[in-house]
Protein backbone atom coordinates (compact mmCIF):
# COMPACT_ATOMS: atom_id res chain seq x y z
CA UNK A 1 0.00 0.00 0.00
CA UNK A 2 2.84 2.70 0.98
CA UNK A 3 4.10 1.55 -2.20
CA UNK A 4 1.17 2.42 -4.19
CA UNK A 5 0.83 5.61 -2.54
CA UNK A 6 4.75 6.10 -3.38
CA UNK A 7 3.97 5.51 -7.28
CA UNK A 8 0.81 7.87 -7.12
CA UNK A 9 2.44 10.89 -5.70
CA UNK A 10 5.62 10.52 -8.47
CA UNK A 11 3.00 10.22 -11.04
CA UNK A 12 1.14 13.37 -9.39
CA UNK A 13 4.39 14.95 -9.55
CA UNK A 14 5.91 14.24 -12.74
CA UNK A 15 2.15 15.60 -14.18
CA UNK A 16 2.49 18.77 -12.26
CA UNK A 17 5.87 19.67 -13.74
CA UNK A 18 4.39 19.31 -17.19
CA UNK A 19 1.71 22.06 -16.24
CA UNK A 20 -1.15 19.05 -16.44
CA UNK A 21 -3.15 17.00 -13.86
CA UNK A 22 -3.24 13.11 -13.94
CA UNK A 23 -6.39 13.04 -15.38
CA UNK A 24 -5.06 15.03 -18.32
CA UNK A 25 -1.87 12.89 -19.30
CA UNK A 26 -3.94 9.84 -19.23
CA UNK A 27 -6.99 11.50 -21.75
CA UNK A 28 -4.85 12.97 -24.15
CA UNK A 29 -4.16 9.92 -26.51
CA UNK A 30 -2.65 9.72 -29.68
CA UNK A 31 -5.97 9.55 -31.12
CA UNK A 32 -7.14 12.86 -29.36
CA UNK A 33 -3.87 14.46 -30.66
CA UNK A 34 -4.70 13.54 -34.16
CA UNK A 35 -7.87 14.59 -34.05
CA UNK A 36 -7.36 18.04 -32.43
CA UNK A 37 -4.87 18.46 -35.17
CA UNK A 38 -6.82 17.75 -38.20
CA UNK A 39 -10.20 18.67 -36.82
CA UNK A 40 -10.74 22.10 -38.14
CA UNK A 41 -9.42 21.14 -41.56
CA UNK A 42 -12.43 18.60 -42.07
CA UNK A 43 -15.48 20.07 -44.38
CA UNK A 44 -18.99 19.32 -43.75
CA UNK A 45 -20.21 19.73 -47.29
CA UNK A 46 -23.97 20.71 -48.46
CA UNK A 47 -24.83 20.75 -51.78
CA UNK A 48 -28.29 21.19 -53.34
CA UNK A 49 -29.92 20.93 -56.72
CA UNK A 50 -33.85 20.53 -57.21
CA UNK A 51 -34.82 21.41 -53.85
CA UNK A 52 -32.85 18.07 -52.46
CA UNK A 53 -30.02 18.82 -50.00
CA UNK A 54 -26.96 16.12 -50.31
CA UNK A 55 -24.81 16.11 -47.41
CA UNK A 56 -20.92 15.05 -47.80
CA UNK A 57 -17.70 15.44 -46.44
CA UNK A 58 -13.90 17.00 -47.61
CA UNK A 59 -10.57 18.13 -46.53
CA UNK A 60 -8.91 20.74 -46.72
CA UNK A 61 -5.41 20.44 -48.58
CA UNK A 62 -4.12 24.16 -48.93
CA UNK A 63 -4.66 27.03 -46.28
CA UNK A 64 -5.91 29.43 -49.06
CA UNK A 65 -9.19 27.45 -49.11
CA UNK A 66 -9.08 24.19 -52.04
CA UNK A 67 -11.05 20.89 -50.70
CA UNK A 68 -10.38 17.71 -51.46
CA UNK A 69 -13.90 15.45 -51.68
CA UNK A 70 -15.59 12.70 -54.03
CA UNK A 71 -17.23 13.77 -57.15
CA UNK A 72 -20.57 12.09 -56.24
CA UNK A 73 -21.00 14.40 -53.19
CA UNK A 74 -20.33 17.52 -55.38
CA UNK A 75 -22.11 16.13 -58.69
CA UNK A 76 -21.75 19.79 -60.38
CA UNK A 77 -24.17 21.31 -57.86
CA UNK A 78 -23.81 24.27 -55.70
CA UNK A 79 -23.48 24.49 -52.21
CA UNK A 80 -22.03 25.48 -48.80
CA UNK A 81 -19.08 24.26 -46.61
CA UNK A 82 -18.72 24.03 -43.30
CA UNK A 83 -15.20 24.10 -41.11
CA UNK A 84 -14.68 24.50 -37.32
CA UNK A 85 -14.66 27.77 -36.20
CA UNK A 86 -16.28 29.48 -39.40
CA UNK A 87 -19.58 30.45 -40.65
CA UNK A 88 -21.06 28.89 -44.05
CA UNK A 89 -18.67 29.65 -46.95
CA UNK A 90 -20.10 28.85 -50.57
CA UNK A 91 -17.86 27.00 -52.69
CA UNK A 92 -16.76 26.35 -56.70
CA UNK A 93 -15.79 23.96 -57.96
CA UNK A 94 -11.91 23.93 -59.50
CA UNK A 95 -11.50 19.97 -61.44
CA UNK A 96 -13.74 16.84 -61.14
CA UNK A 97 -12.68 13.51 -62.50
CA UNK A 98 -15.90 11.58 -62.21
CA UNK A 99 -14.10 8.14 -63.63
CA UNK A 100 -11.77 8.41 -60.39
CA UNK A 101 -14.54 10.12 -57.97
CA UNK A 102 -12.25 12.85 -57.00
CA UNK A 103 -13.81 17.02 -57.28
CA UNK A 104 -11.61 19.41 -56.31
CA UNK A 105 -13.65 22.89 -54.71
CA UNK A 106 -12.36 25.94 -53.18
CA UNK A 107 -13.95 28.46 -50.84
CA UNK A 108 -12.72 31.73 -50.08
CA UNK A 109 -11.52 33.23 -46.92
CA UNK A 110 -9.77 36.04 -45.81
CA UNK A 111 -7.24 34.35 -43.59
CA UNK A 112 -5.31 30.96 -44.14
CA UNK A 113 -7.21 27.74 -43.51
CA UNK A 114 -6.04 24.70 -41.33
CA UNK A 115 -5.46 22.40 -43.58
CA UNK A 116 -4.39 18.04 -43.24
CA UNK A 117 -0.94 16.87 -44.74
CA UNK A 118 -1.32 14.26 -47.62
CA UNK A 119 0.66 10.99 -46.17
CA UNK A 120 1.49 8.13 -48.67
CA UNK A 121 -0.77 4.61 -48.79
CA UNK A 122 1.82 2.85 -50.49
CA UNK A 123 3.26 1.03 -47.49
CA UNK A 124 0.46 0.98 -45.55
CA UNK A 125 -0.17 -2.30 -43.43
CA UNK A 126 -3.11 -4.53 -42.65
CA UNK A 127 -4.33 -3.51 -39.05
CA UNK A 128 -2.56 -0.07 -39.45
CA UNK A 129 -4.97 2.45 -36.85
CA UNK A 130 -6.89 4.97 -38.57
CA UNK A 131 -9.18 7.37 -37.97
CA UNK A 132 -12.42 8.15 -40.54
CA UNK A 133 -13.20 11.97 -40.34
CA UNK A 134 -16.53 13.14 -41.90
CA UNK A 135 -20.18 14.67 -41.52
CA UNK A 136 -22.54 11.35 -41.55
CA UNK A 137 -26.28 12.33 -41.31
CA UNK A 138 -25.48 16.21 -41.90
CA UNK A 139 -24.38 16.22 -38.31
CA UNK A 140 -21.21 17.94 -38.70
CA UNK A 141 -17.68 16.86 -38.28
CA UNK A 142 -17.50 13.56 -35.70
CA UNK A 143 -14.09 10.97 -36.16
CA UNK A 144 -14.65 7.14 -35.35
CA UNK A 145 -11.48 4.86 -34.96
CA UNK A 146 -10.51 1.36 -36.75
CA UNK A 147 -7.66 -0.39 -38.49
CA UNK A 148 -6.72 -0.85 -42.23
CA UNK A 149 -8.27 -3.75 -42.97
CA UNK A 150 -6.75 -4.45 -46.05
CA UNK A 151 -4.55 -1.74 -47.55
CA UNK A 152 -4.99 -3.15 -51.46
CA UNK A 153 -9.05 -4.40 -52.04
CA UNK A 154 -10.47 -4.30 -55.62
CA UNK A 155 -13.63 -3.06 -55.35
CA UNK A 156 -16.61 -5.55 -57.04
CA UNK A 157 -14.27 -8.03 -57.94
CA UNK A 158 -16.69 -11.29 -58.08
CA UNK A 159 -14.23 -13.40 -55.27
CA UNK A 160 -10.85 -13.69 -54.19
CA UNK A 161 -10.35 -17.50 -56.21
CA UNK A 162 -11.45 -15.93 -59.33
CA UNK A 163 -9.25 -12.81 -58.81
CA UNK A 164 -6.76 -15.59 -58.43
CA UNK A 165 -6.42 -16.31 -61.89
CA UNK A 166 -6.71 -12.65 -63.24
CA UNK A 167 -3.88 -11.42 -61.43
CA UNK A 168 -2.78 -8.88 -64.66
CA UNK A 169 -5.71 -7.09 -63.53
CA UNK A 170 -5.31 -3.32 -63.79
CA UNK A 171 -8.52 -1.83 -62.15
CA UNK A 172 -7.81 0.87 -59.08
CA UNK A 173 -7.20 -1.15 -55.60
CA UNK A 174 -9.00 1.03 -52.75
CA UNK A 175 -7.85 1.27 -49.01
CA UNK A 176 -10.91 -1.32 -46.85
CA UNK A 177 -10.85 -0.21 -43.09
CA UNK A 178 -13.95 -0.92 -40.40
CA UNK A 179 -14.11 2.84 -38.66
CA UNK A 180 -17.81 3.33 -38.90
CA UNK A 181 -18.42 5.12 -41.44
CA UNK A 182 -21.76 6.20 -43.39
CA UNK A 183 -24.09 8.22 -45.92
CA UNK A 184 -22.58 11.73 -45.68
CA UNK A 185 -18.69 10.80 -44.64
CA UNK A 186 -17.91 10.18 -48.07
CA UNK A 187 -15.29 12.54 -49.62
CA UNK A 188 -13.62 12.71 -46.16
CA UNK A 189 -10.54 12.31 -44.79
CA UNK A 190 -9.18 8.98 -43.94
CA UNK A 191 -6.21 9.57 -41.41
CA UNK A 192 -3.42 7.77 -39.76
CA UNK A 193 -1.49 7.77 -36.61
CA UNK A 194 0.43 10.45 -37.81
CA UNK A 195 -1.87 13.36 -38.39
CA UNK A 196 -1.71 12.51 -42.34
CA UNK A 197 -4.60 11.75 -44.54
CA UNK A 198 -3.85 8.26 -46.40
CA UNK A 199 -7.29 8.29 -47.95
CA UNK A 200 -10.72 9.92 -49.08
CA UNK A 201 -14.05 7.63 -48.54
CA UNK A 202 -15.54 6.59 -51.32
CA UNK A 203 -18.05 3.28 -50.38
CA UNK A 204 -19.27 1.06 -47.94
CA UNK A 205 -20.93 -2.58 -48.31
CA UNK A 206 -24.30 -2.05 -46.98
CA UNK A 207 -24.78 -5.84 -46.83
CA UNK A 208 -22.19 -6.48 -44.06
CA UNK A 209 -20.86 -4.97 -41.53
CA UNK A 210 -17.74 -2.67 -41.07
CA UNK A 211 -17.04 -2.90 -44.94
CA UNK A 212 -15.89 0.68 -46.01
CA UNK A 213 -13.86 1.62 -48.07
CA UNK A 214 -10.67 4.92 -49.05
CA UNK A 215 -9.15 6.00 -52.52
CA UNK A 216 -5.51 5.73 -51.98
CA UNK A 217 -3.73 8.89 -51.25
CA UNK A 218 -1.28 8.25 -53.81
CA UNK A 219 -3.52 7.52 -56.78
CA UNK A 220 -5.66 10.84 -55.50
CA UNK A 221 -1.78 12.40 -55.74
CA UNK A 222 -1.67 10.84 -58.87
CA UNK A 223 -4.52 12.86 -60.37
CA UNK A 224 -4.03 16.29 -58.90
CA UNK A 225 -2.58 17.85 -61.88
CA UNK A 226 -5.86 16.76 -63.76
CA UNK A 227 -7.98 18.31 -60.76
CA UNK A 228 -5.98 21.25 -60.92
CA UNK A 229 -4.98 21.64 -64.25
CA UNK A 230 -3.57 25.22 -63.60
CA UNK A 231 -1.85 25.65 -67.43
CA UNK A 232 -4.46 24.24 -69.37
CA UNK A 233 -6.49 26.67 -67.57
CA UNK A 234 -5.12 29.76 -67.84
CA UNK A 235 -3.60 28.96 -71.49
CA UNK A 236 0.33 29.47 -70.64
CA UNK A 237 2.81 26.39 -70.70
CA UNK A 238 6.16 26.01 -68.69
CA UNK A 239 7.37 22.24 -69.65
CA UNK A 240 7.84 21.90 -65.93
CA UNK A 241 6.60 18.82 -64.46
CA UNK A 242 6.35 18.21 -60.75
CA UNK A 243 6.34 15.14 -58.59
CA UNK A 244 3.54 14.45 -57.71
CA UNK A 245 4.61 12.06 -55.24
CA UNK A 246 6.83 13.78 -53.58
CA UNK A 247 6.77 16.07 -50.74
CA UNK A 248 8.76 18.47 -52.24
CA UNK A 249 8.46 20.46 -55.58
CA UNK A 250 10.71 18.46 -57.24
CA UNK A 251 11.03 19.05 -61.15
CA UNK A 252 10.77 15.38 -62.55
CA UNK A 253 10.81 16.10 -66.22
CA UNK A 254 11.39 19.10 -68.36
CA UNK A 255 10.25 19.57 -71.91
CA UNK A 256 12.13 19.35 -75.10
CA UNK A 257 12.14 23.17 -76.50
CA UNK A 258 10.02 24.53 -73.80
CA UNK A 259 10.49 27.64 -71.77
CA UNK A 260 11.85 25.71 -69.06
CA UNK A 261 14.56 24.03 -71.00
CA UNK A 262 15.56 27.73 -72.00
CA UNK A 263 15.30 28.41 -68.83
CA UNK A 264 18.10 26.04 -67.68
CA UNK A 265 15.62 23.76 -65.17
CA UNK A 266 16.63 20.35 -65.24
CA UNK A 267 15.33 17.11 -63.80
CA UNK A 268 16.05 16.64 -60.11
CA UNK A 269 15.97 20.47 -59.32
CA UNK A 270 13.44 21.59 -56.11
CA UNK A 271 11.46 24.58 -56.40
CA UNK A 272 11.89 26.27 -53.60
CA UNK A 273 9.96 29.83 -53.97
CA UNK A 274 7.48 31.08 -56.85
CA UNK A 275 7.37 34.88 -56.58
CA UNK A 276 7.06 35.96 -53.19
CA UNK A 277 5.19 32.14 -51.93
CA UNK A 278 7.44 29.51 -50.72
CA UNK A 279 6.30 25.91 -51.88
CA UNK A 280 6.24 23.24 -49.66
CA UNK A 281 5.11 20.68 -52.27
CA UNK A 282 3.72 20.17 -55.18
CA UNK A 283 0.03 21.35 -54.25
CA UNK A 284 1.59 24.64 -53.07
CA UNK A 285 2.57 24.64 -57.06
CA UNK A 286 -0.39 24.03 -58.62
CA UNK A 287 -2.53 26.38 -56.81
CA UNK A 288 0.53 29.39 -57.46
CA UNK A 289 0.31 28.78 -61.12
CA UNK A 290 -3.68 28.78 -61.02
CA UNK A 291 -2.73 32.18 -59.54
CA UNK A 292 -0.41 33.47 -61.63
CA UNK A 293 -0.93 36.18 -64.37
CA UNK A 294 -0.10 34.42 -67.29
CA UNK A 295 1.45 37.63 -68.99
CA UNK A 296 4.32 38.09 -66.12
CA UNK A 297 7.47 35.34 -65.94
CA UNK A 298 7.70 32.75 -63.12
CA UNK A 299 9.93 34.43 -60.79
CA UNK A 300 11.67 30.79 -59.53
CA UNK A 301 13.89 30.27 -56.53
CA UNK A 302 15.32 26.86 -56.88
CA UNK A 303 17.85 24.27 -55.21
CA UNK A 304 20.38 22.22 -57.13
CA UNK A 305 22.57 19.96 -55.50
CA UNK A 306 24.06 22.46 -52.79
CA UNK A 307 23.16 25.54 -54.76
CA UNK A 308 20.18 27.88 -54.46
CA UNK A 309 19.72 29.41 -57.58
CA UNK A 310 17.23 32.47 -59.14
CA UNK A 311 15.91 31.78 -62.45
CA UNK A 312 13.25 34.02 -64.68
CA UNK A 313 11.31 32.33 -66.90
CA UNK A 314 9.03 33.33 -69.93
CA UNK A 315 6.18 31.32 -70.20
CA UNK A 316 4.61 30.82 -73.71
CA UNK A 317 0.87 29.96 -74.99
CA UNK A 318 -0.44 26.59 -74.47
CA UNK A 319 0.47 24.54 -77.08
CA UNK A 320 -2.10 22.72 -79.14
CA UNK A 321 -2.22 19.49 -81.15
CA UNK A 322 -1.44 20.42 -84.48
CA UNK A 323 -4.59 20.28 -87.01
CA UNK A 324 -4.33 19.25 -91.01
CA UNK A 325 -6.13 20.39 -94.28
CA UNK A 326 -7.76 17.14 -95.93
CA UNK A 327 -8.79 17.60 -99.30
CA UNK A 328 -11.43 14.45 -99.19
CA UNK A 329 -12.87 14.24 -95.79
CA UNK A 330 -15.28 11.35 -95.25
CA UNK A 331 -17.13 10.41 -92.27
CA UNK A 332 -15.54 7.84 -90.13
CA UNK A 333 -12.34 6.07 -88.93
CA UNK A 334 -10.05 3.25 -91.04
CA UNK A 335 -9.29 0.32 -89.10
CA UNK A 336 -7.87 -2.84 -89.27
CA UNK A 337 -7.26 -5.85 -87.01
CA UNK A 338 -5.16 -8.38 -85.85
CA UNK A 339 -5.83 -11.78 -83.76
CA UNK A 340 -3.70 -12.56 -80.54
CA UNK A 341 -3.79 -13.12 -76.86
CA UNK A 342 -3.01 -9.59 -75.74
CA UNK A 343 -2.18 -8.43 -71.98
CA UNK A 344 -1.38 -4.68 -73.62
CA UNK A 345 -2.72 -2.99 -77.02
CA UNK A 346 -0.26 -4.78 -79.25
CA UNK A 347 2.45 -3.07 -81.96
CA UNK A 348 0.49 -3.21 -85.09
CA UNK A 349 3.02 -3.06 -87.22
CA UNK A 350 4.54 -6.56 -86.04
CA UNK A 351 0.93 -8.19 -86.03
CA UNK A 352 -0.11 -9.74 -89.21
CA UNK A 353 -3.37 -7.92 -90.28
CA UNK A 354 -6.92 -9.83 -90.85
CA UNK A 355 -9.44 -7.21 -91.80
CA UNK A 356 -9.26 -3.81 -92.60
CA UNK A 357 -12.08 -0.99 -93.55
CA UNK A 358 -13.95 2.12 -92.43
CA UNK A 359 -16.07 2.49 -89.11
CA UNK A 360 -18.45 4.71 -88.09
CA UNK A 361 -19.11 3.38 -85.22
CA UNK A 362 -16.58 2.35 -82.64
CA UNK A 363 -18.27 -1.15 -82.50
CA UNK A 364 -15.47 -3.42 -81.32
CA UNK A 365 -17.53 -7.07 -81.16
CA UNK A 366 -18.65 -5.99 -84.92
CA UNK A 367 -14.87 -5.48 -86.54
CA UNK A 368 -13.61 -8.17 -83.93
CA UNK A 369 -16.09 -11.02 -86.00
CA UNK A 370 -15.67 -14.02 -85.82
CA UNK A 371 -14.13 -14.01 -82.62
CA UNK A 372 -15.52 -12.61 -79.70
CA UNK A 373 -12.06 -12.60 -77.48
CA UNK A 374 -8.71 -12.51 -77.85
CA UNK A 375 -8.51 -9.33 -81.04
CA UNK A 376 -6.82 -6.17 -81.18
CA UNK A 377 -8.42 -3.29 -83.16
CA UNK A 378 -6.58 0.19 -84.02
CA UNK A 379 -8.47 2.99 -85.75
CA UNK A 380 -6.57 5.90 -86.96
CA UNK A 381 -8.51 9.37 -89.30
CA UNK A 382 -8.94 12.38 -87.87
CA UNK A 383 -11.51 14.37 -85.21
CA UNK A 384 -13.24 17.64 -86.36
CA UNK A 385 -12.54 19.98 -83.58
CA UNK A 386 -15.64 22.73 -84.17
CA UNK A 387 -13.67 25.63 -82.19
CA UNK A 388 -11.15 26.86 -80.26
CA UNK A 389 -11.38 25.57 -76.45
CA UNK A 390 -11.11 23.69 -73.63
CA UNK A 391 -12.29 19.84 -73.86
CA UNK A 392 -12.64 16.73 -71.60
CA UNK A 393 -11.99 13.41 -73.68
CA UNK A 394 -13.13 10.41 -72.12
CA UNK A 395 -12.30 6.62 -73.45
CA UNK A 396 -14.35 4.25 -72.31
CA UNK A 397 -13.10 0.55 -72.71
CA UNK A 398 -13.07 -3.53 -71.99
CA UNK A 399 -10.30 -4.65 -72.07
CA UNK A 400 -7.99 -1.84 -73.13
CA UNK A 401 -7.05 0.96 -75.18
CA UNK A 402 -5.19 4.72 -75.78
CA UNK A 403 -5.36 7.54 -77.93
CA UNK A 404 -3.30 9.40 -79.74
CA UNK A 405 -3.58 12.80 -80.75
CA UNK A 406 -1.17 14.10 -83.54
CA UNK A 407 1.31 11.03 -82.76
CA UNK A 408 1.32 11.83 -78.81
CA UNK A 409 -0.43 9.25 -76.68
CA UNK A 410 -3.40 11.20 -74.30
CA UNK A 411 -5.02 8.70 -72.69
CA UNK A 412 -3.72 5.55 -71.50
CA UNK A 413 -6.67 2.88 -70.52
CA UNK A 414 -4.58 -0.06 -70.94
CA UNK A 415 -4.39 -3.40 -69.43
CA UNK A 416 -6.98 -6.38 -68.52
CA UNK A 417 -9.92 -4.54 -67.13
CA UNK A 418 -14.20 -4.54 -67.17
CA UNK A 419 -15.58 -1.60 -68.61
CA UNK A 420 -13.75 1.63 -67.78
CA UNK A 421 -13.45 5.55 -67.96
CA UNK A 422 -9.91 7.33 -68.19
CA UNK A 423 -9.73 11.21 -69.31
CA UNK A 424 -7.95 13.96 -69.83
CA UNK A 425 -8.30 17.70 -69.97
CA UNK A 426 -6.81 19.36 -73.66
CA UNK A 427 -6.59 22.59 -75.26
CA UNK A 428 -8.00 21.97 -78.61
CA UNK A 429 -7.97 23.74 -82.05
CA UNK A 430 -10.44 24.47 -84.20
CA UNK A 431 -10.05 21.75 -87.64
CA UNK A 432 -9.15 18.32 -88.22
CA UNK A 433 -6.26 16.52 -85.70
CA UNK A 434 -4.91 13.16 -86.60
CA UNK A 435 -6.20 10.56 -84.00
CA UNK A 436 -5.46 6.86 -83.62
CA UNK A 437 -7.00 4.47 -80.98
CA UNK A 438 -5.60 1.20 -80.23
CA UNK A 439 -7.49 -1.36 -78.12
CA UNK A 440 -7.53 -4.96 -77.38
CA UNK A 441 -9.87 -7.52 -76.37
CA UNK A 442 -8.97 -10.14 -73.91
CA UNK A 443 -11.87 -12.23 -73.01
CA UNK A 444 -15.67 -12.03 -71.40
CA UNK A 445 -16.99 -8.27 -72.72
CA UNK A 446 -15.61 -6.28 -75.76
CA UNK A 447 -16.75 -2.53 -75.58
CA UNK A 448 -15.02 0.90 -76.50
CA UNK A 449 -16.10 4.20 -77.00
CA UNK A 450 -15.03 7.94 -76.73
CA UNK A 451 -16.82 10.89 -75.65
CA UNK A 452 -16.08 14.78 -76.14
CA UNK A 453 -16.88 17.07 -73.22
CA UNK A 454 -17.48 21.36 -73.86
CA UNK A 455 -18.76 21.46 -70.20
CA UNK A 456 -19.79 18.92 -66.97
CA UNK A 457 -23.12 19.26 -68.63
CA UNK A 458 -22.44 18.80 -72.36
CA UNK A 459 -21.07 15.53 -73.15
CA UNK A 460 -21.18 14.02 -76.99
CA UNK A 461 -19.88 11.00 -78.18
CA UNK A 462 -17.11 11.65 -80.88
CA UNK A 463 -18.40 9.28 -83.15
CA UNK A 464 -20.04 12.05 -85.04
CA UNK A 465 -16.82 14.12 -85.38
CA UNK A 466 -14.42 11.22 -86.62
CA UNK A 467 -13.49 11.69 -90.13
CA UNK A 468 -11.05 9.72 -92.49
CA UNK A 469 -8.97 10.59 -96.18
CA UNK A 470 -10.85 8.86 -98.39
CA UNK A 471 -8.37 6.45 -100.40
CA UNK A 472 -10.41 4.12 -102.11
CA UNK A 473 -14.17 2.81 -102.58
CA UNK A 474 -13.56 -0.59 -100.84
CA UNK A 475 -14.78 -0.17 -97.15
CA UNK A 476 -16.37 -3.19 -95.13
CA UNK A 477 -19.19 -0.51 -93.88
CA UNK A 478 -20.75 -1.04 -90.56
CA UNK A 479 -23.46 1.82 -90.35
Amino acid sequence: MRASRQLLAGLLLTASSFGESTQESIRVTDTVRVVQKTERAVAAIFSQSEGELSMGSGSVIHPSGYILTNDHVIANREGLVLLKGHKPLPYKIVGNLPEKDLCLIKVSHPEALAHIRLGHSNDLMTGEPILCAGNPGGRGIVFSRGIVSSPNFILNAPNALTMYYFNNDVRDRFIQFDAASNRGNSGGPLINILGQQVGVVAAKNPDEENINFAIPINRVRQNLAELFNPEIRKGFYSGITIDLLSDKARVVQVASDSPAEQAGIRTDDIILRLGKKSLKGPIDWMVELLEHDASTPLDLKIRRGEKIEKVDLKLSPYPTPETVDLENPKEGLLFKVCFGKFERTPDFSKQKIVKTGVAWKLDVPAMGKPRKDNFAVQLEGYIKIPKDGIYRLILNSDDGSRLNLAGKNVIDNDGPHPAQDMSRMLRLSKGFIPIQIDYFEATGDSALSLYIEESPDKRTSAENIFYHEAPAEKDLNQK
